[in-house]
């Protein structure tokens, strides 16, 4: 089976979509399949990635806001490449230029993957400011209309997670099916915290008898609200000594570094390599996350295979996650008080018993099979149409 996937959220600093995407191509041809993933990137490049399937990057402007995003625009070399290729499975990973493009080419199976939630992300922080619930239902309903619209194109969209499913049905969309994500339970897995990695990123405060540690990781942009986490961090030391670590980058690094000088310890890494990501969050006491507008959080689950809580927003896929014993939950718009109050609580919780996720969250491998299994029964079922 051959599967072309037209991507543009493809950061040059990695991220959920790229991660996603290098693993459906590795996983991909684990068995037998051939996947071809078409990204911008800011120069031409045509290669073959690591675990197997190709990598073809057409070259485009930075985007203004991130310029380790760029802008897809290549739209005669695309055309050109799904006609080289002859997919299977044209698939498209974001709802602008790839999933217009999806739309109008011609492949057996055209689906959509429905990676990022822009409505959540920029309509519904705005709408939150609105008193009136009338006008919400109505304001969503309306801006609703292109995933709607989107979905009657496409031959199916595949929801990665339960909260986006039960959304995309809600709006109106057809033809939605729940293949939940997974991740990688090769990598995260519980471990003993590493003691010198506490006390690197905990500094002097790793002396304290009731000191903990924090952990974020994500992209560093508005929408992760990466600065309600410091003001929260901020509110908890009020009361016991918290570390934090801001793991990732981003455009709004700068500005993060410069407000989470109140605190009396935090660091900024950056990215680290999967390995020693694996066992940081493994080392941490909790993993904090703010974004409110998540299709599923890979960060989450990975942190709850390492056996750490998490606490999270009650909005978006994060609060997917949230389960007895595996962590807290806070008002997704209650500010910065909210996420301390949950921090608290969750620090509260008595320490050494890792959360019990075995037959709780998905791997990636299971997410795959059936992804995989899926398209290969809609090309078969599709086939029979044609042949009867």
């Amino acid at each position: 089976m051959k599967v072309l996937d037209i991507c543009d959220f493809f950061s040059e600093r990695g991220g959920g979509v790229r991660s996603y995407l290098g693993e459906l191509a590795s996983e991909g041809a684990k068995r037998g399949h051939e996947i071809t993933v078409v990204a911008p990137g800011p120069r031409d490049a045509d290669d073959a990635l690591p675990g197997g399937g190709r990598l073809v990057r057409l070259a485009g402007p930075p985007m203004p806001y991130d310029p380790s995003y760029h802008l897809l625009w290549r739209i005669d070399r695309i055309v050109s490449l799904v006609r080289e290729v002859r997919p299977d499975v044209l698939q498209a990973s974001s709802p602008y230029l790839p999933a217009l493009l999806a739309t109008r080419l011609e492949a057996p199976l055209r689906v959509f993957v429905y990676h990022s939630d822009q409505i959540a992300t920029y309509v519904e922080p705005i709408l939150q400011k609105v008193g009136s619930e009338r006008l919400r239902r109505s304001v969503l309903h309306a801006v609703n209309a292109w995933p709607r619209a989107l979905a009657r194109r496409f031959d199916l969209t595949v929801a990665p997670s339960e909260t986006i499913a039960k959304i995309l049905v809600e709006a109106g969309c057809e033809r939605v099916r729940l293949v939940k994500f997974g991740s990688r339970a090769d990598i995260f897995q519980p471990r003993p915290p590493s003691a010198e990695r506490r006390r690197q990123m905990m500094g002097d405060l790793a002396a304290k008898p009731n000191a903990a540690l924090a952990l974020v990781a994500c992209r560093l942009a508005v929408e992760k609200r990466v600065n309600q986490i410091i003001d929260a961090v901020a509110l908890v030391n009020e009361e016991r000594p918290l570390a934090l670590v801001v793991l990732g980058d981003g455009p709004e690094r700068a500005r993060l570094e410069k407000q989470a000088r109140k605190l009396p310890q935090v660091v900024f890494p950056g990215f680290l390599p999967r390995s020693e990501f694996a066992e940081l969050v493994a080392s941490a006491d909790v993993f904090v996350h703010a974004g409110a507008a998540e299709t599923f959080g890979f960060v989450l689950g990975e942190a709850l295979l390492a056996g750490t809580r998490i606490v999270v927003p009650d909005a978006g896929a994060a609060y997917d996650f949230v389960g007895p014993g595996l962590g807290e939950a806070y008002p997704a718009y209650g500010g910065p008080r909210a996420i301390a109050d949950a921090l608290l609580r969750s620090l509260d919780r008595p320490a050494g018993a890792a959360p019990d996720v075995a037959g709780r969250l998905r791997t990636s491998t299971e997410h795959f099979d059936e992804l995989f299994a899926l398209y290969e029964e809609e090309l078969r079922r599709r086939s029979r149409a044609v042949t009867q």
